[in-house]
């Protein structure tokens, strides 16, 4: 491999770097670090070619709008591109041309679905990328060619999409200037609500590793994103958004209905994470947390279930066109619930007047029974009854 050719440095690709960066990072998994910077590598290779007509969506695009933090891996490239399949495979050769190393790596190698669940214009190819990871990192068993293996998408568009430039200076897997052309934040995070309704237009239950990934990132970008975000926008992006996904998927004329009803399902599942019976979502949130995750971000039954109730929060006032005052009233009572002035026995003693509280106070909100919300943390009984009709009262309590 010629690293001369690539925009990002040749230290940005060596095995030390991604280990420093790891320990800096809290991340566990270095084969999906150094899948990711691939993933930035060749966007910006595809960039160069495509201009304006091209931009990225999806996970990779999300972690731009977060803080180093709350930033996960991403082993795929999703783009929207204005154009034909012809400039696609004429771009994917010219970057063969120029990184190809005559040994089966940088070439890209055409998926086609044999039961495709969409009639989306989607093309996706497969890459074999150089590695600088052991068998052991890549979690691979033969000795052979160190390589690691991408997925790339086109989603093919009539119309350019409006973009955002964002450089990667803060993002876990590199650091660097170059300039990536992403999906607004308001169309991106419209585009990550239609992965949720697993029975209509979300991402379906035989998937559960990526519906618990996209549920993350809403989830993140709901913590850290909406401030910048319009409710109206992402509103009328995310109905338009629905209607073209159930359209592809069932052939008829969207029931706006049904998707919201199935998203409140999801939903409530969701809430449920810690109820210790739902074994196979537990296993999902544990695996999705060891393989894409740094080890400082609390993502587990649990704080799911507490990020459900948030995210029901938000949808509930966007479907309202409502704004997020009451989103933001409710992250703020959750960060009062720290006590962070109080200490040991004083703080015992405030917590278990709140939880009493909430419990008898607010109770009636909750899907979870006052007996069992008794053993929960004070954070997760106010998640169990937050309501936009309770906040006030809820609030008052806390003063």
């Amino acid at each position: 491999m010629d690293y001369q050719k690539l925009f990002h440095e040749r230290k940005a690709f060596e095995r030390e770097t991604f280990a420093q960066r790891m320990e800096e990072f809290g991340f566990k998994n270095m084969a999906r670090m150094e899948l990711f910077l691939w993933d930035l590598e060749l966007f910006l290779q595809i960039q160069k070619i495509l201009g304006d007509r091209i931009v990225l969506k999806g996970g990779a695009a999300t972690q731009f709008y977060l803080p180093i933090e709350a930033q996960r891996t991403s082993v795929d490239i999703d783009m929207l591109f204005c154009g034909t399949e012809q400039e696609v495979i004429d771009t994917l050769k010219q970057i063969e041309t120029l990184l190809g190393t005559g040994d089966g790596l940088m070439e890209f190698r055409k998926h086609t679905p044999k039961n495709p669940k969409t009639t989306l214009p989607l093309h996706t190819y497969y890459v074999d990328i150089p590695s600088v990871l052991t068998t052991v990192e890549r979690n691979v068993k033969e000795e052979g060619c160190p390589q690691q293996e991408l997925k790339i998408e086109f989603i093919l568009q009539p119309e350019k999409w409006e973009f955002e430039k964002r450089t990667g200076e803060n993002i876990f897997a590199v650091k660097s200037n170059w300039e990536y052309q992403l999906l607004p934040l308001n169309y991106l995070f419209a585009d990550k609500l239609t992965t949720m309704g697993c029975e209509t237009v979300g991402v379906q239950n035989d998937r559960m590793d990526e519906q618990v990934k996209q549920f993350y990132d809403i989830l993140m970008l709901t913590k850290y994103g909406i401030s910048e975000i319009d409710c109206s926008t992402v509103r009328n992006k995310y109905m338009d958004l629905i209607k073209k996904e159930w359209s592809v998927r069932k052939g008829t004329e969207c029931s706006a209905e049904e998707v919201i009803a199935d998203v409140r399902k999801q939903l409530l599942r969701y809430e449920m994470a810690d109820g210790g019976e739902d074994i196979i979502l537990k296993k999902h949130i544990n695996d999705f947390h060891s393989l894409y995750l740094n080890s400082k971000v609390e993502y587990t039954p649990q704080s799911v279930a507490c990020g459900a109730a948030l995210v029901r929060l938000m949808y509930e006032l966007m479907l309202k066109n409502a704004g997020w005052e009451k989103l933001q009233q409710a992250m703020r009572i959750e960060n009062k619930l720290e006590l962070s002035h109080l200490s040991g026995k004083e703080k015992g003693i405030k917590v278990r007047e709140i939880r009493d509280t909430l419990i008898k106070e607010f109770g009636s909100y909750s899907v979870i029974l006052p007996q069992i919300l008794k053993g929960k943390n004070i954070k997760r009984v106010f998640w169990a009854v937050a309501d936009v009709d309770n906040l006030d009262e809820i609030e008052k309590v806390l003063v």
